[in-house]
């Protein structure tokens, strides 16, 4: 059973990036058990995982979704895909910047195009994604948007500098898009996942000298799952969050707190 039940977002539209599996795929799947109907965007060579996924969570919940194609590299793909969403939909009432990736390598090997790789998707892209969002949320004078950072944006990580500051900045950009837009009823929170274990990375999160050396670090003891972070960012969505903006709410067994 979901910690939220019921269908408290029936009638509203939900934009979920990167979701065609792990966290993004949960929190896709949270919000279409709520009743949004849902838009789920993913890589043109990853989009059919996307597609599968929206033909699960219609036979399940009897929801309407759409699959979208978007590269977050590409400020003119971003502009596309939104006009795209527009000519269906009237508004999206709720934005997951999910989608973001992670080339962990030594700081004095880095190379400009691994830099401009990662903070491109996880930080520029996700800012002109939101914007163009934003646009049609100003106009209705209401919107909530969440920005899935990091753990690694709160604390430093050896090995992950460009990861590190791209989630960083979504944590600033966050509390910078929140005082902006709560004129226009637009809420905009972040939620900072530890070590979140999916299909992808099992096989690594398993390997034991990856739980020696991470699993002290974290005081429960446990690495994330993905119902854990879109348990967080469905509360963060809802009339239940309705007075927090601006907020980073960590989900990382206590990580950054020892």
């Amino acid at each position: 059973m979901r910690a939220v039940e019921g269908k408290k977002l029936l009638g509203q539209w939900v934009m979920v990036t990167g979701a065609g599996s792990g966290i993004g795929a949960e929190i896709a799947e949270h919000f279409a058990e709520s009743g949004a109907s849902i838009v789920l965007t993913e890589l043109p060579e990853f989009l059919e995982n996307a597609e599968n996924e929206a033909e699960r969570l219609q036979r399940l919940y009897g929801v309407e979704v759409l699959c979208k194609p978007l590269d977050l590299r590409s400020v003119e793909d971003i502009e596309r895909c939104v006009r795209s969403i527009e000519e269906q939909v009237e508004s999206i009432d709720i934005l997951i910047n999910n989608a973001g990736v992670n080339l962990p390598s030594p700081a004095l090997s880095l190379s400009e195009e691994q830099w401009d790789f990662v903070v491109d998707i996880n930080l520029k892209g996700t800012f002109f994604l939101t914007r163009e969002v934003a646009k049609t949320m100003v106009r209705h004078k209401r919107g909530s948007i969440i920005m899935i950072a990091s753990h690694d944006g709160v604390v430093g990580s050896e090995n992950h500098a460009p990861y590190s500051v791209s989630k960083a900045g979504l944590i600033h950009l966050t509390r910078s898009l929140a005082a902006e837009w709560a004129k226009h009823g637009i809420r905009v929170n972040a939620v900072s996942p530890t070590f979140v274990i999916t299909d992808a990375n099992e096989q690594v999160m398993d390997d034991p000298q990856f739980r020696r050396t991470n699993l002290p670090r974290i005081p429960l003891r446990k690495f994330a799952v993905p119902e854990d972070i879109a348990n967080s960012v469905l509360f963060l969505a809802t009339d239940s969050a309705s007075m927090i903006t601006g907020h980073n709410l960590v989900v990382d067994g206590g990580w950054t707190v020892v």
